[in-house]
């Protein structure tokens, strides 16, 4: 799982509804507080590559990308470059 960070609120709005419609699994979430960057929304995707090119093709910024890696106790984030 991969979460997508945004300039501002209304770019994570149009980030999932250029997701949705392009018939993309996103889910909104507030941004986890390990992670210090955006708008305080993120959206959660399963392949950011394919997610990414999308949104560059629609002009919709992504601020940052982080990679959810789950254990025992609990979630890191692992940016991605």
């Amino acid at each position: 799982m991969y979460i997508l960070t945004f300039p501002s609120t209304h770019m994570a709005i149009y980030a999932e509804k250029a997701l949705l419609q392009a018939g993309f699994s996103v889910g909104v979430m507030p941004l986890p507080s390990s992670i210090k960057a955006g708008c305080g929304i993120a959206l959660r995707v399963d392949d950011y590559i394919v997610s990414r090119e999308l949104l560059t093709k629609n002009n919709i910024v992504v601020s940052e990308v982080y990679q959810a890696l789950h254990n025992e106790q609990s979630t890191e984030f692992s940016k991605v470059n």
